[in-house]
């Protein structure tokens, strides 16, 4: 288990996203963090313990990119826009023993815009649903993918994502690369939601608000009604039943944000990660020295953890890229046995090597942010009946970029996986200074 803290930001709803306007009273998100990590284990190895994956660099076929492109070069350095053309190549990170040189990671500095959607080669692409013949009728439990998302901005504006990379003109006039990305569960006494605006190919998880957002609730579905009415709720969850098969998540809730799904209830496998992950700030940092992310491995037992995939970071102005490749499964010191099943989640964090031996030391190096996108992977064995009310229960097999988020179902946090069809980057905020720390629970 992992402890957390974080620096005082303000309340962190999702009303505070840049680009969608949506107000979710019930919604109690941590805002990323930086670290305390307590109580040492034997079993808690570091980054120069890991497995090494220089052989990797280059994934086989299958391999899920989710990274592959760095932020426009042209896209403008306002607080909503990518790196500007100053950010370091990632070739100016020194870089770990376990880990790839990242050469041949794309920086913003030569990774052009792509209004296209990046292809995954041997990954299948997941089928729409069958409209049913009653389209009025048909049934609400399971799982979907979002595919819209229509708001209104901040200028009054309407706007529209899809889950396909195409061009958004923001308040500005300026233009760039965006699409949309989560997952919806729908249960008969739970809801759970995933959700993020990509705008350049990364979700922004900047300190005053995220892009990235979601809940877990515990509730009631009325399915002949379509509303999800949360514990202890007066107002209710629409779930809009379309003619097209799909269904529209909207209410008083989300404002005038409505989330548009389709059925996925058989998601795309992932059995590697390959990607280039952007750290963040909403302002430059400053100098700050031995600054490195690496993936937490959360296990079971209070302190415990495994560090793996330790890079050091670079900032220039308000941003710094980083490789991550994850070639094989989880090694078994980084996985839980949940029910009948085997998970690891990983989440992003970015900390201070006071002492450069680039693996955390509790006793002196001290936390700088965690990401609220996560990584975890399954097995294929089913968690079994005694799991279901797990933080991990939505967990498909094989890889997935998680958001970690509160759960009123199990009264703490819990993750809902993102969408593989088209995969978010593993983006990670930046805090280097923080006081009034507010606290993290670990979801293992």
């Amino acid at each position: 288990m992992l402890h957390f803290a974080s620096p005082a930001t303000g309340p962190c709803t999702i009303e505070s996203m840049r680009v969608l306007a949506v107000l979710l009273p019930c919604l109690a998100l941590g805002c990323g963090s930086t670290i305390t990590l307590t109580t040492a284990t034997g079993d808690a190895g570091g980054a120069a313990d890991a497995p090494a994956v220089t052989d990797a660099a280059v994934p086989s076929g299958d391999a899920l990119v989710a990274g592959d492109a760095g932020p426009s070069a042209d896209a403008p350095s306002g607080p909503d826009a990518g790196p500007a053309v100053d950010a370091p190549p990632a070739t100016d990170a020194p870089v770990t023993n376990d880990l790839p040189a990242p050469t041949d990671v794309p920086t913003p500095l030569d990774v052009p815009a792509r209004p296209d959607v990046p292809v995954f080669a041997d990954v299948p692409a997941v089928g729409d649903a069958p409209v049913p013949a009653d389209a009025s009728t048909f049934p609400l439990i399971g799982r979907w993918r979002l595919t819209r998302v229509d708001a209104v901005s901040s200028a009054g504006r309407t706007i529209t994502f899809t889950d396909v990379t195409t061009p958004f003109v923001d308040d500005t006039g300026t233009t760039q690369p965006a699409r949309a990305n989560g997952i919806l569960e729908v249960r008969a006494d739970r809801m759970a939601l995933s959700e993020t605006t990509l705008i350049s190919e990364h979700a922004y998880v900047y300190a005053g608000g995220y892009s990235t957002n979601g809940f877990g609730l515990a509730g009631l579905l009325d399915e002949a009604g379509g509303r999800f009415t949360p514990t202890g709720a007066t107002t209710s969850l629409i779930l809009q039943r379309n003619t097209d098969g799909t269904v529209t998540l909207l209410g008083d809730a989300l404002a005038t944000t409505r989330f548009t799904f389709t059925r996925a209830d058989t998601p795309v496998t992932v059995d590697q990660i390959s990607a280039v992950g952007l750290a963040m700030s909403d302002t430059p940092p400053g100098p700050v020295s031995n600054l490195r992310v690496a993936l937490f491995w959360d296990l079971a037992g209070p302190g415990a953890f495994v560090e793996t995939n330790g890079v050091a970071l670079t900032v220039a102005g308000r941003f710094a890229s980083f490789p991550l490749v994850l070639a094989a499964p989880p090694a078994d010191a980084q996985r839980v046995r949940i029910g009948t099943a085997t998970v690891a989640l990983a989440r992003i964090i970015v900390y201070v090597d006071t002492d450069g031996s680039r693996t955390f030391d509790r006793t002196i190096d001290h936390g700088a942010a965690i990401s609220p996108i996560g990584i975890a992977w399954r097995d294929a064995t089913p968690l079994g009946t005694d799991a279901t009310a797990t933080p991990v229960r939505d967990l498909r097999p094989g890889y997935q970029y998680v958001l970690v988020h509160n759960d009123s179902s199990v009264g703490g946090p819990a993750v809902t996986p993102f969408d593989n069809t088209h995969p978010v980057s593993p983006d990670v905020p930046i805090y280097i200074t923080g006081t009034a720390p507010m606290s993290f629970n670990d979801v293992l």
